[in-house]
């Protein structure tokens, strides 16, 4: 319950405006165990001000905008996402072709204000 519950306040968040915010760089790419799989990717953050509790994380197919892959809450333990953190990941799997995939990530301090915002897009396929 208490996943579905952050899954759910991640979804909320990132629809945020984050124009505004420092941005991070956002680093990661699909190994074929984060495609097709349940095991989300390594993410490397570079530019994470000082103060950050949580990340907001969201895996989206630019393709298929409606659907999304992944939208979780996470603790944040230095600048870096451990490969398979969290739940609710469904890795890039798309019928046929490449699509475009979409991470962003909020970084939030303990009230859940945002401090900072960044994302990274990336082609994947079978």
């Amino acid at each position: 319950m208490a996943a579905m519950l952050l899954t759910a306040a991640a979804a909320g968040c990132a629809a945020a405006d984050t124009s505004t915010l420092p941005r991070m760089v956002v680093e990661f790419s699909f190994a074929p165990t984060n495609t097709c799989q349940g095991i989300s990717p390594e993410i490397r953050l570079l530019g994470v001000p000082d103060g950050v509790t949580t990340y907001d994380v969201r895996l989206t197919d630019l393709d298929v905008p409606g659907f999304h892959h992944w939208a979780q809450t996470l603790g944040a333990a230095g600048p870096v996402i451990r490969a398979g953190a969290g739940v609710g990941y469904f890795g890039p799997c798309p019928p046929s072709g490449t699509h475009r995939y979409q991470i962003e990530v909020t970084a939030r301090d303990a009230r859940g204000r945002p401090l900072a915002y960044g994302d990274k897009t990336v082609d994947a396929g079978r």
